[in-house]
Parts: structure tokens; sequence; C-alpha cells
């Protein structure tokens, strides 16, 4: 037998070990770890008790997957509302938080998923000059759709259950207590556009 018989044969054999080991290997998971950038974008409820029109609502969030099938999320949400009697006293909410999802079926596609949180909120009423900041929790449920390896759609229904606490009348005035908290409870539906 010649020598490049021997090593076309050799190679051949290798080629096909190669691809069947290929085979067997079954393939990578949609993993959910590492950092994440999540681009959203929804719309925004307030308590009844404020007379505030529903309202589109910005959301970013920056996160990190510390396993399969959680995530913390660290984010800001801005929304601007509009008086249903006084359209002059629109008021601009924004709010920082801090969240844990949860996700069922990490490693599909479509995966549900459950949030919870803690956040800070502030609500400035410009015509007044008067500025109410609270804090509360959070929570949401949602499911997500992994398009590509990096780029994930989501869509989530949120609750967020807080009273305005504080209040500061003026620019220059500092922050005083309020004998009776005002309610800031806000609902709202928001879709996500996420980055791994």
């Amino acid at each position: 037998m010649k020598t490049g018989t021997v090593l076309r044969a050799a190679i051949a054999v290798a080629m096909l070990l190669m691809q069947a080991a290929a085979r067997s290997q079954p393939a990578a998971p949609l993993s959910n770890i590492g950092l994440k950038l999540d681009v959203g974008a929804g719309s925004e409820r307030l308590a009844n008790a404020q007379n505030l029109e529903p309202a589109g609502a910005l959301a970013l969030h920056l996160g990190y997957g510390v396993s399969q099938q959680v995530t913390l999320w660290l984010g800001l949400q801005v929304s601007n509302h509009e008086h249903e009697e006084l359209p002059e006293l629109e008021s601009s909410v924004a709010g920082a938080e801090l969240n844990l999802q949860y996700k069922l079926r990490p490693y599909q596609r479509f995966r549900p998923y459950g949030k919870v949180g803690l956040g800070g909120f502030v609500q400035e009423i410009e015509a007044a000059q008067t500025t109410l900041s609270g804090g509360g929790v959070v929570w949401a449920l949602g499911a997500e759709y992994r398009l590509v390896r990096f780029l994930t759609v989501a869509g989530e229904f949120y609750w967020k259950d807080f009273d305005f606490e504080r209040r500061r009348l003026g620019r220059e005035n500092d922050f005083e207590e309020l004998e009776d908290p005002i309610p800031g409870n806000s609902r709202g539906f928001m879709l996500h556009l996420i980055l791994h």
C-alpha cells in the first residue's frame, strides 16, 4: 500500500470520527449567565387618588445573570402624566429599582418569568414646584423569547406598591415627612429589548 493512500484513508477516518463526535454532543444551551442591557417602552397608570392620566413609560436596565434561572436587574424608569382636570399640572415620575428575576424553562427560547424587587420613586409637579418621594415593592410577571444568541424580546405586566412619604415645596427647601402618605401605586405593561 502506498503512503499517500494510507494518509488519505487516515484523514478520511479522522474526519468521520470528528463528525460522529460532533453529532453526539448536545447543542450548546441558550445561556442566561452574564451581563445584559435592557431597553423598554410601555405604558403606566398611577393610583386613582392622584387623578393622573395613563402615560407612556421608558426604562433602561442593566442586569447580570447569576445562574440559568436567576438574573439581578438594576434599572431606571420614567414617565410623564397629565392631570385629568388640570393639564398644566403635568407630573414627571421616575424610579430606580433593584429586581430579582426568576425564569422558568431557562434552556428554552420561550421563558416565562417572575420578578420581585425594591424601588425608590420621585414625582415632580413642575407647575406647583412640588416634589414627592417614597419607596416600596415592585413585582412583575412576563415572558421572554430568545430571537438569536445575543438578542431577546420580552413583555411583562408590572405592579409597584409604594407611597410617597416625603414632600418638598419649592426648589430650595428640604424634604419633610408627610403625616398621611400619598398613594403612588402604579401598574403597567412594558415591552423589552434585551442584549446579552
